[in-house]
């Protein structure tokens, strides 16, 4: 097969975007945030439906798309209309908000995306990650199969940070998030763990092939965010952590003064923006395996790369070739940026400053949360306040996809978590904003 196929079908796997759908459902009312938090929920809520499998199993999902100008909800007759990708990072939105201890309509919205996720677990133990109109799971659908990519890994990081905080308001869902929770790791001990530490070349760039999809570094920091907590008195998940965090670490390339930066690329020769959360991962690795080094190599990228797109131009992708003297840079793409482009910067940057206590990183998390709010290169802001939306994407510096869909609305509203659990961060960024 084809180098450009193969990329073009990861990519595929790796980000649901918005497609052209017919069907539609009711408009969406505008709820004003009633406090001063940039977090609103509305739009999220909004999203969120009941849904019961039939098996005869009662949960929730997230439609994917809601489409302007009145926002009405949409699904994808091909793929589906929710899926775990969403919902997995729904139920961490909701987890996080200092509202869920005393919100039991936020808990029970948690619960029942919860129960969609635990559903959606295949005999296998991975998970498929779409459900189609008529209540039946897509078993077949190449960002749908049950196997090992993006959407089993949003699973286990929810899961395992939801754990402990159901356990104590919630015990029988709580077994049961562990035992699921069991099955996907005896799975990923079975067949990742084990996988040889070989590499290969692509363009004059080492390229480990332990990692999942061959050399996801983007995957593998969402494996270890999500068996961090489960590792504690397991030697195997605590090695495994090591490994990936290794992988990771060998597609770093360049350094404070040499392209490109300390980035650390997202597959084989490209670096893409979408769910790159590497340095964040590494950063808590980092403190996990009690090992500086990968500490100092998820921080470089923070320090040279994120603010070398600043200076530069926020890009969504690009690919690199090592010429045998420098790593030059192929097929730049400055767009589309979407919020999940944004995000992991704002979250690798905050741990930065929670880790140093340094000044200069909640100043550069709130430079690029600001991105939200207008200091982007549409000078557009893409999250409203006042109705919870985040616009999909912007397409170039005069355009910008109006739609609200799961992905974006759910990314802008993680970021703005992150962005009020530091009060120096939120000054930034009202520093920043336009």
């Amino acid at each position: 097969m084809k180098k450009e196929f193969l990329l073009a079908l990861y990519l595929c796997a790796v980000s649901c975007m918005a497609v052209t759908c017919k069907k539609q459902s009711t408009t969406q009312p505008v709820t004003p945030s009633n406090d001063t938090s940039l977090v609103n929920l509305s739009h999220l809520d909004y999203l969120y439906t009941p849904v019961k499998f039939q098996t005869g199993t009662s949960a929730a999902g997230i439609f994917i798309y809601s489409e302007a100008p009145d926002y009405h909800r949409v699904g994808d007759a091909d793929e589906g209309f929710t899926c775990v990708d969403d919902v997995a990072r729904a139920v961490q939105v909701y987890l996080r908000s200092p509202k869920f201890s005393s919100d039991t309509a936020i808990q029970n919205k948690t619960f029942q995306l919860i129960n969609f996720i635990l559903e959606m677990q295949s005999a296998n133990a991975y998970f498929f990650n779409f459900l189609f109109p008529d209540l039946s799971i897509n078993t077949n659908g190449v960002t749908s199969i049950n196997n090992a990519n993006w959407w089993s890994w949003r699973a286990l990081y929810a899961l395992s940070e939801a754990g402990p905080v159901i356990r104590k308001i919630n015990v029988s869902l709580a077994d049961k998030i562990d035992a699921a929770i069991s099955k996907l790791v005896a799975k990923i001990k079975t067949d990742l763990v084990p996988l040889p530490q070989t590499n290969k070349i692509v363009n004059g760039i080492i390229v480990p092939q332990w990692l999942p999809a061959g050399s996801g570094t983007d995957q593998a920091a969402i494996i270890i965010l999500g068996l961090i907590p489960l590792a504690n008195n397991d030697a195997v998940l605590t090695s495994y952590i090591k490994k990936l965090a290794d992988g990771i670490a060998i597609m770093q390339v360049g350094d404070a003064t040499h392209f490109p930066y300390s980035c650390i690329l997202s597959w084989e020769n490209t670096w893409h923006a979408y769910g790159s959360d590497q340095a964040y991962a590494l950063m808590k690795a980092g403190a996990f395996l009690n090992d500086a080094d990968y500490t100092e190599k998820g921080m470089a990228e923070v320090d040279n790369f994120y603010s070398w797109l600043l200076k530069n131009g926020i890009k969504s992708s690009f690919e690199v070739t090592n010429n045998g003297t420098a790593i030059v840079l192929n097929n730049e793409k400055s767009f589309d940026q979407i919020a999940y482009g944004i995000r992991p910067m704002v979250s690798a940057a905050a741990e930065a400053y929670r880790l140093t206590n340094n000044e200069k990183y909640a100043d550069l998390a709130g430079h690029l949360a600001a991105w939200f709010l207008g200091a982007n290169d549409a000078g557009k802001i893409m999250y409203s306040v006042t109705t919870g939306r985040c616009f999909d994407g912007i397409n170039s510096s005069s355009s910008v996809n109006n739609n609200s869909g799961a992905e974006s609305t759910i990314e802008a509203l993680l970021a703005m978590e992150i962005v009020e659990n530091y009060p120096a961060i939120k000054v930034a960024l009202n520093k920043y904003k336009k």
